[in-house]
């Protein structure tokens, strides 16, 4: 396109009117993550623990798979960023549910977990979905109340664009469609793609989940630290036994302290289901060769 032609100069201006008229979601918005406006930080209740507070407050549409019903929250704390143009694009908010105003805080704190993790499956085929595992663990743990904490489910689906049309899930397949172009799977043996939409499946999901925890780093003691990962240990041995969950991702980064309040004992807790896969009786006390 050359612009010092009549051609280019109307192409370009043709794609402008295009671009000004294209929806929301074909620019690259999140149709269901929507910003307040005309509401100060006050709005939003709950002791930040020294997170950072935003400057912006948002209203977060998180859908279930299993209810079908959406769920909307309010948050002004992202306590995790995804800013590399690689990985899972994981972004983290603690945040409140909406009253029926819509626009102020309602309830206990919890967390919101926004993912973009690639598959082998369709999204509700997959296996190793974190939201099927987290869902088994919270139907498990609800028959029987464990002694020790852990990642318990409230809201868990897959982002859908269009609220009207609940079959349509936000995945890569489904942005290569709306450009009109086919996703090629990449090599499995390399790295390098020859084209630019090899790209591998991701599929876009947000779980809403309970009890707010924060970084090792907030332990006061070295008692208060073996406190916290004896507890998330316990976890671990629990979904394993009870669930059939193997975490398989265990690190620093993925166990939390947890406090009821300023000078209360902490506790542990094990998140991160990513990496987990399910295992069957045999395999859960199998060992290692």
């Amino acid at each position: 396109m050359r612009i010092s032609e009549l051609a280019g100069r109307k192409m370009l201006i043709s794609w402008l009117v295009r671009w000004s008229m294209c929806p929301d979601d074909r620019l690259g918005y999140d149709p269901t993550i929507h910003r307040v406006i005309g509401q100060s930080d006050a709005d939003v209740g709950g002791n930040n623990n020294g997170d950072d507070i935003d400057d912006i407050m948002y209203t977060i549409d998180c859908f279930d798979d299993k209810s079908k019903k959406i769920t909307t929250y309010i948050t002004n704390r992202t306590i995790t960023s995804a800013d590399d143009m690689l990985g899972r694009h994981t972004r983290c908010f603690i945040a409140t549910r909406c009253s029926d105003s819509d626009t102020e805080s309602s309830g206990e704190e919890v967390v919101i977990k926004d993912a973009w993790p690639p598959a082998k499956y369709p999204p509700l085929k997959d296996p190793r979905d974190e939201i099927k595992l987290l869902r088994k663990i919270h139907d498990t743990f609800k028959k029987g109340t464990p002694d020790h904490i852990y990642p318990d489910m409230i809201v868990g689906g897959h982002v859908r664009l269009n609220p009207k049309d609940k079959s349509a899930i936000d995945t890569t397949d489904a942005i290569f469609n709306a450009a009109g172009v086919d996703r090629i799977d990449p090599p499995s043996d390399s790295d390098v793609r020859s084209t630019w939409n090899q790209q591998p499946l991701c599929a876009h999901r947000r779980i809403v989940m309970s009890p707010v925890g924060h970084s090792l780093k907030k332990v006061q003691n070295e008692a208060e630290l073996i406190i916290v990962l004896v507890e998330a240990m316990q976890c671990y041995s629990s979904v394993l036994g009870r669930c059939g969950v193997l975490h398989r991702d265990i690190s620093a980064n993925n166990i939390l302290v947890v406090r009821d309040g300023e000078d209360t004992i902490p506790r542990g807790l094990l998140i991160d289901f990513d990496f987990a896969i399910k295992v069957d009786t045999q395999e859960r006390s199998a060992r290692p060769a």
